[in-house]
């Protein structure tokens, strides 16, 4: 006797035995077919598989089925669910479909009506399936590309400005070290490389000569060149994966006591991103050549940094910043010698 392969597993919860035995008769030879007669014996089974289709009753003992339909709609939303009724009616039909059922069933039921729902069902599932895999695709292109896209716009400023070249790669590195060393989630810390990474766009708009000069800014030189961080912002904003990663593109030459540019933020008012990105782009520009003068070494710039904590750099925050770069510099020798 040749065995007959099975397609798919189907979880039925009822607290009716009559209903979960009567399913699985009509589906058990096609189907690998679980039951659970109560909501804890369903969330145990969804522990230990993750099923394709779900056989929900709406009133389960003194449990409420649209609940655990939100939920399940919530944590696994690709699984479609089949409500089971014996009273239907209509506005029990939308509130079912408004909480992400896929259908219902009114008992007694049918097997032909039954085959007919789990193969829409399932098709439904494959078709989402294939568009959330084509979504993702999108998304990984549109990401891909915009970033071969800007990549070349930062190779352009580094044309402009050979003295910083590198730069942008290296705060971005170093920043997403440090994150993770003051505990944040990897997902966290990607998006807001993005912000470091893209930083200094905003000097695309800024003229050469101001990017060069070797003698001190003139008042309107100055002025100009501080509005790189809004040229930036403008430039991104538009962009909504990038909404996190923003504030490090506007606020990067915010100071803590006010002075900073482009808004003038105080203190608590900058974001601590922000403010733990500002003392690794300091760092980072003080420990490599600029027109205007010589880079510093690791020891010179840990004490220019130092002295600006309450000024320029957030206190406490911008300490623990420090000892990491320390740390890191130990490792990797960063910045020249000391």
């Amino acid at each position: 006797m040749v065995q007959r392969i099975k397609s798919a597993s189907i979880l039925v919860v009822d607290d009716d035995l009559g209903v979960r035995e009567s399913l699985k008769m009509i589906l058990m030879d096609k189907y690998y077919v679980s039951t659970a007669s109560n909501i804890d014996e369903a969330i145990d089974s969804l522990k230990i598989i993750e099923p394709e289709l779900i056989f929900l009753d709406i009133k389960i003992s003194k449990e409420n089925g649209l609940d655990f339909l939100k939920q399940i709609h919530s944590d696994k939303s690709n699984i479609p669910v089949v409500m089971i009724t014996a009273f239907p009616s209509s506005q029990t039909a939308i509130t079912a479909f408004r909480s992400g059922a896929f259908d219902y069933i009114i008992k007694p039921f049918e097997p032909s009506e039954i085959y007919t729902t789990v193969e829409r069902a399932l098709q439904h599932r494959i078709e989402s399936y294939e568009k959330d895999k084509l979504v993702y695709n999108l998304r990984s292109a549109v990401h891909k590309n915009f970033f071969s896209t800007t990549e070349s716009l930062l190779l352009a400023i580094d044309a402009k400005d050979s003295y910083t070249a590198g730069h942008s790669k290296r705060v971005s590195l170093l920043f997403g070290l440090i994150m993770k060393e003051l505990g944040m989630n990897e997902a966290q810390i990607a998006k807001l490389r993005y912000g470091a990474f893209l930083h200094d766009i905003g000097k695309i708009g800024v003229r050469d000569d101001i990017l060069t000069k070797t003698d001190d800014l003139t008042e309107e030189e100055f002025f100009l060149m501080k509005q790189h961080p809004e040229i930036g912002y403008n430039i991104l904003e538009p962009i909504n994966f990038l909404k996190e990663a923003l504030p490090i593109v506007r606020y990067h030459h915010e100071w803590y006591n006010g002075k900073g540019y482009p808004h003038g933020l105080v203190g608590e008012a900058i974001p601590q991103e922000v403010a733990i990105f500002s003392v690794i782009d300091a760092y980072d520009a003080l420990t490599t050549d600029r027109y205007y003068r010589k880079k510093y070494s690791n020891q010179e710039a840990f004490k220019i940094i130092t002295e600006g904590i309450g000024t320029q750099f957030m206190p406490i925050l911008a300490e623990k910043v420090l000892s990491i770069i320390k740390k890191c510099c130990e490792i990797w020798h960063l910045g020249g010698s000391n």
